[in-house]
């Protein structure tokens, strides 16, 4: 591994962002096409096999929103449109503003938003004034209000661009009427101020138009593959988003360098790799709700349940300030891999959190263990210093989707820490006898999950036959993971070995939807935060339900039905592991 780490150089990322400095790399422009472009020359000229593939993904692009003031005085706002608002045109639409308070968050992936207070009266036909961002949760809670638009208020100078559909790549019959029904619009937080501030004096009327384009459009997605010596078939996926808001230098040109620079490297050490390494670099990530992972996701579906090993996202490595590891996103099973990786390539200390439903995580309804997702991050302290608030990438520079994300944001001496971690990870794993997934750690997150719902049910429900078969799997995994020692240092072609590492993946493909996912296999779950073991999480709703109540009776319905589904996994995944 050392070898690898020596090897990783500065040089090629550097020049891909400075060519990408000049690209606005929008999906579905010429600016994008032309970074694809480059990419590929770079991998002609190393010889790394790859392909480009160009599917027609479902967009929308914002173009000019206008917002104005007519009452109490006329005056001009500046405004952004996320993508997926409603198209009103050239039609200009307008009424009373009212504003509904939420606040802003104070952690990024807490997606729960606060609703919106029914006492403040009727909100039909007026413009909903409120703050944050116009996430999925909030826009569908708003297309029940009859209101005739919504205006969000950002927690900065910078407005960022955005994106409201629940819809996570391209729409199928049972989804595409859940496109956003209303026009959105954005504003900074000075410009809300002084709306909030106008509401309260008197009577506040605004004018706006929305402009986007939307529809199909052909894009390119970049898919690398670097064969492994010994288990070709078998393969690590990275990857990452290459279009961008604005040039998006941090979000993701960083990204984009990155795993160029690991496929120059690891395919020069190809050699070393036991595995196979697929890279792929998406489009329609910022526009369409991770169109081109979606796609991939449909398009290989198959291979990927058959032969990955696991999914790893890069977004955001290597911007200033970000030397933290405290806010990495993994799943359970990976825990100890994680934090030993990152340990022995740069000495840091990490932690990582349940991956949020974002980021080009296209691949939990397959059922792939993932790890990372946006890289380093600016310590708390520093944040609480600097005045920052929450943002979504970056590195948690404030800059993140918006025209300032430019050079400076670019920091080397980081961006080859965060490589390096990246390096290392996906050396162990394509390289590990057995693939370094602990599932005790796994269904002792579940056994905490059951436990945590028992609590907030009370007597109105009980989940003993949940907590006794997890038990019963934690058990047998134990014994699993026991008897599979031995075969740490045979080869991994061994029959025992390949055995073991499908129990292993087969393990992931069942226990990774039941806690992630509602869908089924091959399907795609909304926009919108997913608790854990989400079958069983409404036994939180319990305690405030109306015992003998028509939506009590429903909900012990559906805890019913959602406990028969996860036992019956759980079961599954215990005589998966029994000898």
């Amino acid at each position: 591994m050392k070898r690898l780490l020596d090897e990783i150089s500065m040089e090629t990322p550097k020049a891909i962002l400075e060519r990408f400095g000049s690209l606005v790399r929008e999906s579905g422009s010429e600016d994008e096409r032309i970074a694809a472009q480059f990419l590929s020359s770079l991998l002609d000229q190393w010889g790394v096999p790859y392909q480009v593939h160009r599917p027609n993904l479902f967009l929308s692009v914002p173009r000019a929103a206008k917002l104005k003031l007519v009452v109490p005085e006329e005056k001009e706002i500046r405004a952004k449109n996320p993508a997926f608002s409603v198209i009103t045109g050239d039609e200009w639409r307008g009424g009373e503003v009212v504003y509904v308070p939420t606040g802003f968050k104070k952690k990024w992936d807490n997606q729960k938003d606060t609703s919106f207070d029914p006492a403040s009266g009727s909100l039909n036909g007026k413009i909903v004034l409120t703050e944050g961002f116009p996430r999925p949760a909030r826009i569908r809670e708003l297309n029940e209000q009859g209101i005739i638009g919504a205006i969000f208020i950002h927690p900065g100078k910078n407005i960022h661009e955005s994106i409201c559909t629940p819809i996570w790549g391209a729409p199928d019959l049972d989804t595409h009427e859940n496109v956003p029904k209303l026009p959105v619009l954005m504003i900074n937080r000075p410009d809300g101020q002084g709306l909030i501030e106008r509401i309260a004096q008197g009577k506040v009327e605004v004018q706006f138009q929305t402009h986007l384009d939307q529809g199909w459009f052909p894009c390119p997605l970049l898919d690398i593959f670097i064969e492994g010596t010994e288990e070709p078939d078998k393969y690590v996926l990275l990857h990452g988003h290459m279009d961008s808001w604005h040039q998006g230098l941090g979000d993701n040109a960083t990204g984009n360098a990155a795993m160029i620079e690991m496929a120059r490297v690891f395919y020069q050490n190809r050699h070393l790799l036991k595995r196979s390494l697929r890279i792929a670099i998406w489009p329609g990530h910022s526009t369409g709700r991770y169109a081109g992972s979606t796609w991939f996701a449909d398009t290989f579906g198959l291979d990927l349940d058959e032969n990955c090993i696991a999914q790893v996202n890069c977004d955001s490595p290597g911007c200033r300030w970000a030397t933290s590891y405290h806010e990495m996103s993994w799943m359970s099973e990976v825990d100890s891999f994680c934090k030993t990786s990152i340990k022995e390539a740069i000495g840091e200390e990490s932690i990582g959190q349940r991956p949020p439903r974002a980021g080009d995580y296209s691949f939990q309804n397959i059922g792939l263990t993932a790890f990372y997702m946006l890289s380093s991050s600016i310590p708390d302290e520093v944040l609480q210093q600097k005045g920052y608030y929450p943002v979504g990438g970056c590195g948690s520079n404030i800059e993140w989707h918006t025209e300032e994300d430019l050079i400076h944001i670019i920091d080397y001496e980081i961006l080859q820490r965060d490589v390096q971690v990246y390096t290392a990870s996906l050396y162990r794993i394509v390289n590990a006898t057995l693939h370094p997934f602990q599932f005790v750690n796994t269904v002792d997150e579940f056994i905490r999950t059951i436990q945590s719902y028992q609590d907030a049910a009370g007597e109105h429900f009980s989940f003993e036959l949940s907590l006794g078969e997890a038990r019963e799997l934690r058990a047998a995994l134990v014994d699993f993971y026991n008897q599979s020692e031995k075969l740490q240092k045979r080869d991994i072609n061994d029959p025992e070995v390949k055995h073991a590492n499908q129990i292993l993946r087969g393990l992931s493909r069942t226990l990774v939807p039941i806690n992630f996912t509602r869908r089924g296999k091959f399907w795609h779950d909304p926009a919108i935060d997913i608790p854990p073991l989400p079958d069983i999480a409404p036994a939180t709703t319990l305690p405030k339900l109306e015992v003998g109540s028509h939506l009590y009776r429903v909900t012990l319905t559906h805890l019913m039905r959602g406990q028969n589904r996860l036992v019956w996994t759980l079961h599954q995944a215990k005589r998966s592991v029994l000898p």
